[in-house]
């Protein structure tokens, strides 16, 4: 009888080790610390959480938006790069495009060296003569990115005011999700298009949207589509 229980005894403590091993390595790695693990941990916990916050931002803007196609656009006025005021009310009576940008987003730099932006603003002049293009940074949670807007236009010899949206209000009332997203404004103040500037996400654009806005208003037809899913990075608001 002695013999049988610490027989048993021994294999107790030999299962309860062996468990312990297998424990220990699902923990770390062989050859990594415990901190390392949880730092590996933190780092991917927060790289998700960093891309659910964008979401949620994007969703947030959406969700808050008071410019709806077919209606008034909202008026406006937010402090250009040199600390002047420009307002939406400023170009009353002229078609209007809203490009909101970001010079740390790699989509919106393509877009203007592929010569994208400028092609679009040509191709509405070409229609409206007076129209006013107008670039908006909302991208207010990294400093560096507002104080690289004048810059940014400047050294692509884009010529246009750039407002910047530090509080987020007018990106989150047109429900701006992302760098570059686009708003067209009619000669009566009607918002007759919101999205893409055009259909190329990868590079290989066929349509330009906001170029097709303006054809359509000048032959007096509706535009189509009016509305677009805008592609780029999302708008980086403040939080």
């Amino acid at each position: 009888m002695k013999n049988f229980l610490t027989l048993a005894l021994a294999c107790t403590l030999t299962a309860g080790f062996t468990t312990s091993l297998l424990a220990d390595d699902k923990a770390a790695p062989a050859g990594q610390s415990e901190k390392q693990t949880d730092k590996q941990g933190e780092k991917q916990n927060g790289e998700k959480g960093g891309k659910r916050r964008e979401r949620g931002a994007e969703k947030a803007a959406a969700a808050k938006s008071g410019a709806k196609v077919g209606e008034a656009a909202p008026n406006f006025t937010l402090k250009t790069t040199d600390g002047k005021e420009w307002s939406l009310s400023d170009a009353k009576g002229k078609v209007v495009v809203l490009e909101w940008i970001n010079p740390e987003c790699p989509v919106c730099v393509r877009v203007m060296e592929q010569g994208v932006v400028a092609d679009t603003m040509k191709g509405v002049k070409e229609q409206f003569p007076d129209a006013v293009y107008v670039a908006i940074n909302s991208s207010a949670a990294r400093q560096s990115s507002l104080d690289a807007t004048a810059e940014y236009l400047k050294s692509h010899k884009i010529d246009i005011p750039a407002l910047l949206d530090s509080d987020g209000k007018v990106g989150t009332e047109y429900g701006a999700r992302t760098t570059p997203h686009c708003f067209v404004i009619d000669a009566n103040g009607v918002l007759v298009y919101a999205g893409a500037i055009d259909d190329g996400a990868n590079g290989d654009a066929k349509t330009n949207y906001v170029v097709n806005a303006a054809k359509q208003m000048k032959a007096g037809e509706k535009v189509s589509p009016s509305e677009t899913k805008s592609y780029g990075c999302s708008v980086k608001y403040k939080r």
